[in-house]
């Protein structure tokens, strides 16, 4: 999946699933690091964001159909401990904006609940376990 992996879908795809063994073989099947990340992002509680918490002022980019793949390289920018520790934080910020421009406009939204640690239980059949 790489490059072109759209959490939205997979999310979407797993509240369709029914039994919690048919949606652990589904995560396996899609398994990337991207997708690892975006979850490791939205549920590990030892993983911090260097950005403040609620939407930032941006626009959203109606024609795009990127997924998170296409910008997850992005995050060492973001997470405490790596390459954005250094930055400013307004250059920090800049960086997510444009992440979040960047991408389809449900990516975006799921980008921040991510970043926020705000996904569990907004979506049917995904938890953190």
């Amino acid at each position: 999946m790489a490059k072109t992996l759209v959490v939205s879908t997979i999310l979407k795809d797993l509240a369709e699933i029914k039994k919690a063994k048919d949606k652990k073989a589904y995560l396996i099947k899609n398994e990337s690091r991207q997708l690892k990340t975006f979850l490791k992002g939205a549920f590990d509680k030892s993983l911090e964001f260097n950005l403040p918490k609620g939407t930032p002022p941006y626009t959203p980019n109606k024609d795009s159909k990127a997924g998170f793949g296409s910008v997850s390289a992005e995050f060492r920018f973001f997470a405490k401990g790596y390459e954005g520790d250094s930055l400013k934080p307004a250059v920090r910020e800049g960086k997510f904006i444009k992440v979040l421009e960047t991408v389809s406009p449900e990516e975006a939204k799921l980008i921040v609940m991510m970043k926020d640690k705000d996904l569990a239980g907004k979506n049917k059949g995904e938890t953190k376990k």
